[in-house]
């Protein structure tokens, strides 16, 4: 068995299903993850699903959004003792510590790989720009999320050969297993239930926070209201703007229109949200939700923002399974959503090439077969 360690932060369920994927595909990895899962957060799912990787706690310390691991030492030493074949470490530009870890590692000779973004959303600012080329420097390859994180290491100097695009994935047998479960009855019944019989539905699932913008989708809502009756706009998520949000809609009569459900993190009632749909938008920074919505065949509207997108627009491609409008250009939102809702054919074609894009080509297959590629050719010979 060939021993691979990796150093992360947290173990969201997303990265539980990508570990679990990648030790039942390579069948001889033994994994360890260390991460902090003692803290309570809706990131952390190590308690709650069933890992077939031994996971070792390592508690985290956060001032003000600077990462601090508490025993650095006795990490390093947790490290050593398993020796593994392949170490890799989560790059995060704020986690000075693990930065220190990985220079200590360098020093001594020992090969490890970097996994992250390596971009930063709004711009690289010059604390990315100098972890990013020391990263690059130090490391024996950085294994990025997509093509945006590439080109970034690229331009600030990093050989090609220590570059490796890994992609972004959720489970989407999961997500498709879910949507097939829902019969033709039971989705009629559930449309009736919440008054959307014979409406148009356009969707986000994220967290409303500032960086996605969720106040652009009121806005085209309240334009849409004024000519349109049968489009209902559902937001589900929590997060730091959900009382904005919420006093919004109250302000600008838009009750029954925009639907604001909260947090639902039960998949058996996200996947009748997901059903009900037509379209699925997020104004900009799209993450792993694409992946979601593409599971349920559901077509992507977002913006066209290259500094705002997150990695996971990588795998968005305008007029194939998504349309993307002018960025800060609310008429431009306004008329992609309609150009899908309005035309049957458009939202048939866009539909099947979205669950085609997260099946084959962005699969979660596809992400893992690409890291046993780089462990099996830098450690395995």
């Amino acid at each position: 068995m060939k021993k691979v360690v990796f150093v992360t932060n947290l173990l969201p369920h997303y990265q539980i299903d990508f570990f679990n994927r990648l030790v039942d595909i390579s069948h001889d990895i033994e994994l360890t993850v260390f991460a902090n899962i003692s803290e309570n957060s809706d990131l952390n799912n190590a308690n709650d699903i069933f890992c077939n990787f031994n996971v070792v706690n390592v508690s985290l310390k956060n001032f003000k959004g600077v990462v601090f691991r508490n025993n650095l030492n006795g990490l390093r030493r947790k490290i050593d003792d398993i020796d593994p074949d392949s170490l890799i470490f989560y790059g995060n530009p704020r986690e000075f510590s693990l930065t220190a870890l990985m220079f200590f590692y360098w020093m001594t000779g020992r090969v490890f790989y970097v996994h992250g973004m390596f971009h930063r959303i709004g711009g690289q600012n010059l604390l990315s720009k100098l972890y990013y080329r020391f990263v690059g420097m130090i490391a024996s390859k950085c294994l990025v999320y997509s093509r945006k994180g590439a080109e970034v290491l690229l331009g600030l100097g990093v050989k090609h050969n220590k570059i490796k695009i890994i992609g972004t994935a959720l489970d989407e047998e999961k997500h498709i297993s879910y949507a097939n479960n829902i019969n033709n009855e039971s989705l009629i019944k559930f449309k009736k239930d919440n008054s959307l019989l014979n409406k148009k539905v356009v969707l986000q699932v994220v967290r409303l926070s500032k960086i996605k913008k969720p106040e652009l989708i009121l806005s085209v809502a309240k334009k849409l209201s004024k000519v349109r009756s049968d489009i209902v706009f559902v937001l589900v998520g929590g997060g730091e703007l959900y009382s904005q949000i919420k006093d919004d809609i109250k302000k600008h009569e838009l009750d029954g229109i925009v639907l604001l459900l909260g947090s639902i993190y039960d998949n058996d009632q996200l996947s009748y949200w997901f059903k009900s749909a037509n379209v699925f938008v997020v104004p900009t920074c799209i993450g792993l939700s694409a992946h979601h919505a593409f599971s349920y065949s559901l077509p992507i509207v977002t913006d066209d923002n290259l500094l705002e997108q997150a990695s996971e627009f990588d795998i968005l491609s305008d007029g194939l399974n998504s349309l993307l409008y002018e960025s800060g250009n609310v008429e431009s939102f306004k008329n992609k959503i309609l150009e899908i809702l309005d035309d049957e054919d458009l939202q048939l074609f866009l539909s099947k090439n979205a669950l085609y894009t997260v099946s084959r080509t962005h699969s979660l297959d596809v992400k893992c077969n690409n890291y046993l590629s780089v462990l099996q050719e830098a450690s395995f010979g």
